[in-house]
């Protein structure tokens, strides 16, 4: 059975209900454990019945999304800019939202926004 599934520019939900381009997904974010909020460039979002590894694993060959830390998938068009400050380094998103990026992470992230 499958839950869902990606094609070249866009992954499937809800069992084949729903189809949503990835450029127009923001981030992927786990929630509640075992549930992935999928958060979409208008302010948009809905929740999933799958985990984020699930999906991280449905996206490992799309280059357009990150893992800057446990919990959080994110699109590199919506990144704003990577802030650096004494509490550590942040990825930005458009929208305003902010991921802390996790130590092992930051020379990746770094190197990937200078």
């Amino acid at each position: 059975m499958k839950t869902s599934t990606t094609t070249t520019n866009s992954i499937i939900f809800d069992y084949g209900k729903k189809t949503v381009p990835f450029d127009q997904i923001a981030y992927f974010k786990s929630e509640f454990g075992n549930y992935t909020k999928v958060h979409l460039q208008e302010d948009k979002d809905f929740l999933t019945a799958f985990t984020l590894k699930h999906y991280a694993q449905k996206l490992e060959d799309v280059d357009s999304f990150i893992t800057p830390r446990k919990g959080v998938i994110v699109n590199k068009t919506y990144v704003k800019k990577l802030d650096n400050n004494a509490d550590g380094v942040y990825v930005i998103l458009n929208s305003g939202e902010r991921f802390k990026v996790s130590r092992r992470r930051t020379e990746e992230m770094v190197r990937m926004f200078a």
